[in-house]
């Protein structure tokens, strides 16, 4: 298992959604996720889903409070500092992931060639590798317009756990539903944790079937009442 420090990889305190912060029932949101752990997070709202995504990327600011990543405010970071440090961060998503001038591949393959200077023949191998984990060939050589919802919502899988990021946050609505992905996706997260990773899954349902084998060390659901932590049931 890889070495861990003591630093949080990410911490929401007293955070509010932008939209929200003058709400008289803003939530105000708290987390705390060292290396190694994985948290399931049920959010209803696909907007507050995505928003709360953003935030954790460093994509948004908060209302109130701070998102802290690798112990450092994301506020405190000049946008090409947040553009650096997302290099560390792998995210299963779809929205504003396939740019329409890419292929899927090469979608996948950008930020290890971009940020880590990995030979193309490395990545795609790894890609590969990961591809076939999640049921998949070969990722799609296609643009996304032509490429199949099923291979998408794979190939955003291999997106997010390529390399070895600090942090995987996932949300994708369609994953969710995908019960042959619920192995698959334990293996990863799994895989993921021994080597110190940190896993965030954002999810519409407790009960999402792509998670059902997933052992979360913490599972929250969002309210009024900001993140309460609740049992999953099984």
């Amino acid at each position: 298992m890889a070495q861990r420090s003591g630093r949080s990889v990410l911490s929401l305190e007293g955070v509010a959604l932008s939209d929200r912060q003058f709400s008289e029932h803003a939530a105000r949101l708290d987390l705390d996720l060292p290396h190694g752990e994985v948290a399931l997070v049920e959010v209803e709202d696909e907007h507050d889903a995505a928003m709360l995504v953003d935030l954790c990327l460093g994509l948004a600011d908060p209302g109130a409070g701070q998102v802290l990543f690798r112990g450092v405010d994301w506020t405190t970071r000049t946008p090409r500092e947040r553009f650096h440090h997302r290099r560390r961060i792998g995210a299963v998503v779809q929205t504003d992931v396939w740019p329409s001038h890419m292929t899927v591949l090469d979608s996948v393959l950008v930020a290890r060639a971009y940020h880590f200077k990995q030979p193309r023949t490395e990545a795609i191998a790894d890609a590969t590798d990961l591809a076939r984990l999640f049921g998949l060939p070969g990722l799609p050589a296609g643009r996304r317009e032509t490429t199949p919802m099923r291979a998408l919502v794979r190939a955003a899988c291999v997106r997010g756990f390529l390399g070895s990021p600090d942090l995987i946050v996932v949300q994708d609505q369609v994953l969710d539903q995908s019960s042959e992905l619920a192995v698959p996706m334990a293996q990863a997260i799994s895989a993921a944790c021994d080597r110190g990773a940190t896993v965030l899954w954002i999810t519409a349902s407790l009960a999402a079937q792509a998670a059902q084998f997933v052992q979360p060390n913490h599972a929250f659901r969002m309210g009024e009442h900001g993140l309460v932590r609740v049992r999953r049931s099984r």
